[in-house]
Formats: structure tokens, C-alpha cells, sequence
């Protein structure tokens, strides 16, 4: 077979896994008595002392300068028996559509990145592939398995969607006879959705266990990280130097992309390496581990420090032989190249005519893709959709009014590219929103009652929106491929023991109190909205929401800053519950707003829920406080009990959000009053004292 590979890098590994497996692939491929050409894009950072192999032994290596250059390649290309594509390969859409074009063999898409992949494509980032491109591809070679296939040929029309994993040459990844230097290591380049785990799995064991060495290698990472003194830092590890590295270790970590991790089935190569060199493998948890390696026999899987620390206590040494024996039996480079020529075989033996059989992606070209946000005329909905339109998108809002306002979408409805739905997803979709299904990229489900006298009027109708209601959104992204955002909420964590709150705390929530079909029905449609994500049904995000204020709130909607502002201007007396030391972390509704839309938009996994708050806690009092000062109000506070199951102490650990989405809130408590108490008066019709200046206590 004459096969013509164009892929990211074969001559460099520098910070990319694709370069060794590529080799390892291609040299397994080359033995069973095939020609290779490997044409390779010339970038600055993969040249000079970056490229460590020029002249493979197994194939050719050409390179080209500009897209210009590939004509020079176009007879070999039209002639090959088959030609591959690799993913983020430069200008890989017009590389795609060269190949495509002039290509007279089987065509593949070799996408080793896969969920990251989907993840671009679904929020239109056309980096290396477009939704069009991939019905053209005879096959598409993916490093993720699982559903994901399925996905791939159901929603973007791919005529044939099979798994490769990532390959090992083992002549050259093998045990070598080396001191033991480390308890345990990690090899990879630094990637900010890797990091916590990380840090949970390496960095804090370290920082516990003084008495044992650590190392990290591989480029990349910030002058910020806090290093323990006993992890040891390499910048660039060639891969000449792996099996030493991997060898000299007792035990070594994994680490998967997050969105890798949503995906399941996505072993990385790193894998694979250190099971070629015997040594055991520590790593994070993913569907689909447990059909290459058996967990506990052949890989430990730790979720906690404490079972990363654990871990150095068992038997290393039988796991890591386990696991390269395991590697024999079907995951070395020798099965990779077998398996690629079946596939492309399987390919080729298909009726010429039916191989590009087009299956139309969901998406259509001619018609320009929609935001459905769900309860967009809500006060958060409302500010969304107006951020959602001054970037350009086409945004459909779907709201039954409940409890929203139509008077929040004033200046929205004359504009272009927006449309108001009235409807309630408890009951079957509108048919108008029905018809558009295929049309529809992301959908933003922000649909409940927020406040408990709001929610606490209809519980049943509560619990409904966010199980049945969620349920249905769901299906219509599954249909639509789009990626699906759940407004959760910080209520999961109920009157919470853990203070402030991380996204691991599972809570201390009532299931009978009245506030439970709210704080239930949130937990419910998280639950849902996972269940989707792990069965390949939807691409999901989940934020949970803290205590949210501005403009565009409801006048009587029971929340705490509405409800003093409204007190005040009115000249009634400020209504606290308790003492009034509960405390609370206000975030103003842009920087909410702004840390949806990053988190719709990321590339992290979506079996992460992400906190978007405001981490400065103040007490309900010192809020109060504040508003009369805003508002001038000399008016009484009036203390009333506590009500049911209502948390004293609520305040959010933002540390993922800052690290995943690049995101904390912008706008400081005392500039966020102001304009939430301008807006009351003037929707009042109140004056507000001329000058105000306040610095609002907060911890």
C-alpha cells in the first residue's frame, strides 16, 4: 500500500504527543511492507534543535512551507492508496480540502485529539476540521472509542468512524536497568484542565510525604505553580530519554484532558509508554479504562490524595508486569498498524460510489446557526441574551413568563437575530423551536424559578422544570448536536459543613424541607445532564450559580439585595432573618453572565460542575447596611426568624473556574449596589442621594 501521511509533526516531539506516535505507528506499518510518505508543515518552534529525527528509517519526510508547496505533492496524492490527515495539522481545513479533492484513494481523518476535536466544532472554533469536511473522509481514525463513534457517524454524517489508540514502539519503550530515583513522576506538557488533578494526585501527596522524591517533566508549566521541594522539575524530555525516565521510576502518574475524561475511552500515549517499560501506572478515573488495563491488577485508579498516598503501599512492581503483558496481548504499535490497515482496507473493499456517500451533518450551511437559551427572560436569562446578541449570535428565547418579565427583553426584541418563544418546557417543545432542531449549537437551560418564594409557590411545577423540563432540552441537543449548559445552582450544597464550598462537596440538603424541590430538583437535573454526557448523548457544561444581583431583578421576588433595595426606596423598614450574621457572596450578573459564556465556550470536560460566584463573603447585616447608605434610607431593620433549612454560611471556592475558564468577578460589591440601586429607583421613579461613597466590609 503507497500511503501519504500529512500530520502535525513527525520530526519534532517538542511539547506534542503526536510525533511518537506517529513513529511508532508508522515504522509497525512500514514493517508489514508498505511505502510512506510523511509530509509535514515547517513551523519555527518544531525546527532547529526542536526536531529530533531527520531521517526516519521507516518512511519518507518531507516537508512544505505553504499550503502554495502541497501542489508540488498533488500526483502522489491523487495516486496513493490511501492518504491521512492528521488533526491540528496547520490550515488543516484547506489541507482537508486539497486532499479531498485530489485524492483518488481511501481519505482519512486521523484525529488524535478527539473530544477537543467535538468540543471546537460544536462552538464553531473551524481550526483543522468543519462539520462539512468530515463526510468527506472515507474514515475517521479516532484516539477516543466508545460512543464517541457513534456520535461522530450520527451527528456528523462521518461514513465510517473506528478507533485507533495512540501506539508504542516497544523496541524502543522497554525496562531498563536504572537506580530507582522517584516514588512517583509525571511526564506531559502543562495544560491548565490537567492541573488540578495534578495537583490532587502528585503535588499534595508530595507536600505530605516529605521523605520521598517526585518529578514532573515536560514544558510549559507557569512561574506560578508552588513546586514542593521534593518534586523535581524537567523542562523537555526528549523521547530518546522516556524509557529512563519511566524506568527510574517506582511508580508514574496519568493524567487525562478533561474533555478526554467526559469522552471515556480515551487512553493517552503516555499510557501505553510507561506499560511498555513495566513501570506501574497511577491514574485518574474514565469509562472505558477498564477495557485495556484491569484496575487493581494491572493499574491503580486514585480519585483523592489519600489514594495516591495510599498507593505507594502496594505491590508496584506486579502491577507494572501486569501491565506490560497486557500491553503485548493487543496494545503495542505492531496491533496499532494492523488495525489501520483493516480499517483502510475495510474502506478501500467498499463500492467506490458509497464511500463519500454524504450523510448530512445536522448542521445546514445555509442557514446560520441558533442559541436557544431556555428562561431567557428571566433576570439572568435577559442579560445573556443581550450579551449573546452584541457578540453576533442568532439567540431564540424560550420563556412561559412565570416568573420572568417581558419587560427584561425591552430593547431586545426590535433587534436583529433575536426571537422571543413563549412556552414552558414542562410541556412538549413549541413546535416552532421543534422545527429548527438541526439549527441549534448551543442551548443554555436557565429555566426555573430562582428565588424559594417563587419556587416554593408551585413545588410540584418546580420539580418538574428541572427534571422533565431539563430532560427535554437535553433530547433536543442530543438531536441537534449541540452542547447543552445547565444552570445549576449553589443550593446542591444545602446548609453546607464545608466552608467555602468546592464542586466536590456533596452537601447537606434537606430531601423534605420546602426548599427541596428546588435544591432536590437542581441535584436531579444535574444527575440527568451527566447521564446524557456519559452515554455519548450530549456534550454537557454545568454551572452552579451563587447569590447573582443586578439590574433586570424581579421587584418581589423574595431575594435578599432586591428585597432590601425595594425596602428601602419605599421607606419601609429592612427585613432581616436571623441576626442578620449569616453570610452571603454576591456576584454582579455581567461577570455571571461573562462566566457562562466562557464555560459554554471551554474546552474542559463536561462531567466537571463549575462554581461561578463571587468569593468575598459579607454578612446579610453589613449588606444591609450598605443599601441604606446607596439608597439614603434611615429606615428600622425588622428581624424575623430564620427560615426553614436556610443556609448560614455561603460562600464559593472558585479555584476551578479560575484555572479552567480563566474567570473571577470583575465588578466589586460596592460598584455593583450602586448600579443595581440606580436601576431600582429609576424603574421607581425614587431619587437617589447625589454622591455616595462606600467601601463595603467583606472578607
Amino acid at each position: 500500500m503507497k500511503l501519504i501521511v500529512l500530520g502535525l509533526s513527525l520530526g519534532s516531539s517538542w511539547g506534542n504527543g503526536h510525533a511518537t506516535t506517529f513513529r511508532a505507528l508508522l515504522r509497525a506499518f512500514s514493517a508489514r511492507g508498505h511505502d510512506i510518505l510523511f509530509l509535514e508543515r515547517e513551523v519555527p518552534w518544531y525546527a532547529g534543535a526542536h526536531r529530533d529525527l531527520v531521517d526516519p528509517d521507516f518512511c519518507r519526510l518531507e516537508y512544505y512551507r505553504t499550503l502554495a508547496d502541497l501542489d508540488i505533492w498533488r500526483e502522489a496524492i491523487a495516486n496513493a492508496d490511501a492518504v491521512i490527515v492528521g488533526s491540528y495539522v496547520p490550515d488543516g481545513v484547506e489541507v482537508g480540502q486539497f486532499v479531498q479533492g485530489t485524492a483518488k484513494g481511501v481519505t482519512a481523518f486521523y484525529d488524535i485529539d478527539t473530544p477537543v476535536t467535538l468540543a471546537k466544532l460544536a462552538r464553531g472554533a473551524f481550526e483543522y476540521l468543519t462539520p462539512a469536511l468530515v463526510p468527506g473522509y472515507d474514515v475517521y481514525l479516532s484516539f477516543t472509542g466508545g460512543p464517541t463513534l457513534d456520535r461522530i457517524e450520527r451527528e456528523f454524517g462521518s461514513p465510517a468512524a473506528r478507533a485507533l489508540y495512540c501506539s508504542v514502539d516497544t523496541d524502543a519503550y522497554r525496562p531498563l536497568d536504572v537506580p530507582k530515583r522517584w516514588h512517583l513522576t509525571y511526564l506531559g506538557t502543562y495544560s491548565p484542565d490537567r492541573q488540578p488533578t495534578l495537583e490532587k494526585l502528585l503535588l499534595e501527596p508530595a507536600r505530605r510525604c516529605p521523605e520521598r522524591r517526585f518529578a514532573v517533566a515536560g514544558p510549559q508549566y507557569p512561574d506560578s505553580i508552588d513546586w514542593p521541594a521534593n518534586v523535581e522539575r524537567i523542562e523537555h524530555l526528549p523521547p530518546a530519554e522516556h524509557p529512563g525516565f519511566y524506568s527510574a521510576s517506582r511508580m508514574t502518574l496519568n493524567v487525562t484532558r478533561a474533555d478526554m475524561i467526559a469522552a471515556g475511552w480515551s487512553p493517552s500515549v503516555r499510557l501505553f509508554e510507561a506499560a511498555a517499560c513495566g513501570t506501574p501506572i497511577l491514574s485518574d478515573r474514565w469509562e472505558g479504562i477498564e477495557s485495556l488495563f484491569v484496575p487493581g491488577d494491572e493499574i491503580l485508579l486514585a480519585d483523592t490524595t489519600e489514594d495516591a498516598i495510599a498507593a505507594f503501599h502496594r505491590d508496584a512492581e506486579a502491577i507494572g508486569t501486569a501491565a506490560r503483558r497486557r500491553l503485548f496481548e493487543g496494545h503495542d504499535a505492531a496491533h496499532r498498524a494492523a488495525e489501520l490497515e483493516a480499517h483502510l482496507n475495510e474502506t478501500s473493499a467498499r463500492p467506490h460510489g458509497t464511500r463519500r456517500e454524504r450523510n448530512a451533518p445536522m448542521t445546514n450551511d445555509t442557514e446560520k446557526s441558533l442559541i436557544l437559551v431556555a428562561g431567557g427572560a428571566g433576570f439572568i436569562g435577559s442579560h445573556l441574551c443581550a450579551e449573546l446578541l452584541d457578540r453576533g449570535e442568532q439567540v431564540v428565547c424560550l420563556d412561559n413568563l412565570q416568573t420572568s418579565n417581558l419587560s427584561n427583553l425591552r430593547g431586545l426584541e426590535g433587534r436583529p437575530g433575536f426571537e422571543f418563544v413563549r412556552g414552558d418546557i414542562v410541556d412538549e417543545l413549541p413546535a416552532t423551536i421543534l422545527e429548527r432542531a438541526h439549527r441549534f449549537k448551543q442551548i443554555y437551560n436557565l429555566a426555573c424559578a430562582a428565588s424559594p418564594p417563587q419556587y416554593q409557590v408551585d413545588p410540584e411545577h418546580t420539580m418538574l422544570t428541572n427534571v422533565v423540563g431539563t430532560d427535554r432540552l437535553l433530547r433536543l441537543a442530543s438531536e441537534a448536536g449541540a452542547r447543552f449548559l445547565l444552570t445549576s445552582t449553589s443550593e446542591v450544597y444545602g446548609d453546607p459543613e464545608m466552608h467555602p464550598q468546592r464542586e466536590d462537596y456533596r452537601g447537606w440538603v434537606s430531601c423534605t424541607g420546602p426548599r427541596a424541590c428546588y435544591d432536590e430538583g437542581k441535584r436531579a437535573a444535574e444527575a440527568l445532564t451527566y447521564d446524557f454526557c456519559r452515554s455519548g448523548r450530549a456534550e454537557v457544561r454545568v454551572a452552579r450559580i451563587f447569590n447573582t444581583y443586578g439590574p433586570h431583578m424581579h421587584f418581589d421576588d423574595g431575594r435578599v439585595v432586591s428585597n432590601l433595595i425595594v425596602q428601602a426606596l419605599s421607606g419601609k423598614p429592612l427585613t432581616l432573618y436571623g441576626d442578620g450574621s449569616q453570610t452571603r457572596s454576591f456576584c454582579y450578573v455581567s461577570d455571571l453572565v461573562r462566566g457562562l459564556r466562557l464555560l459554554m465556550n471551554s474546552d474542559i470536560t463536561g462531567m466537571e460542575p463549575i462554581n461561578l460566584g463571587n468569593p468575598h463573603e459579607i454578612t446579610v447585616e453589613a449588606l444591609a447596611e450598605a443599601v441604606a447608605v446607596f439608597t439614603g434610607s434611615n429606615v428600622a431593620i425588622a428581624y424575623h426568624p430564620l427560615p426553614t433549612d436556610d443556609p448560614r454560611r455561603r460562600k464559593p471556592d472558585i479555584a476551578r473556574a479560575r484555572a479552567l475558564l480563566g474567570w473571577e468577578p470583575r465588578v466589586p460589591l460596592a460598584e455593583g449596589l450602586e448600579r443595581t440601586c440606580t436601576w431600582f429607583a429609576q424603574a421607581m421613579n425614587v431619587p437617589l442621594p447625589q454622591t455616595t461613597s462606600l467601601e463595603v466590609a467583606a472578607e
